[in-house]
């Protein structure tokens, strides 16, 4: 084995780029029951925020126009953000109920429960129950 450090990975918190940071933290908290853990700046138009609802954590900064770029995929192209949860079919209700962009109702896949929601940005975010 090649000299790798045993030090254990605690969890990832993507950082998604967004066309406003404002609308974006709105979205999350006010829909999708987020919590907001900062903010910066703290006056005017902010730039960068992180949101954590259990363990799951996003950051959002405003779009630095990178997606531009020939190697940098359009943002959300190709990434489903997977949340396992323990009771799907009572998260789907929340959410459904609070109005959350709806991509993939409620369905059986893989003999999981599963469904799919979209942010303001086109980021995608599936919900599904850990296999049984």
């Amino acid at each position: 084995m090649l000299g790798y450090s045993q030090e254990r990975l605690k969890r990832i918190v993507p950082l998604l780029q967004v066309g406003s940071v404002g609308d974006t933290l709105a979205y999350y908290q006010q829909v999708l029951g987020f919590a907001r853990d900062f903010v910066w700046p703290n006056d005017g138009d902010p730039k960068w925020a992180q949101v954590s609802r259990g363990e799951i954590s996003f950051m959002f900064t405003v779009d630095l126009g990178t997606s531009s770029g020939p190697f940098i995929a359009e943002k959300g192209n190709g990434v489903v953000f997977y949340v396992m949860v323990d009771d799907v079919e009572a998260v789907y209700a929340e959410l459904v109920e609070r109005g959350a962009i709806i991509v993939q109702d409620l369905h059986e896949f893989g003999e999981r429960k599963q469904f799919s929601i979209a942010d303001l940005n086109g980021y995608v975010i599936a919900f599904s129950q850990e296999f049984a």
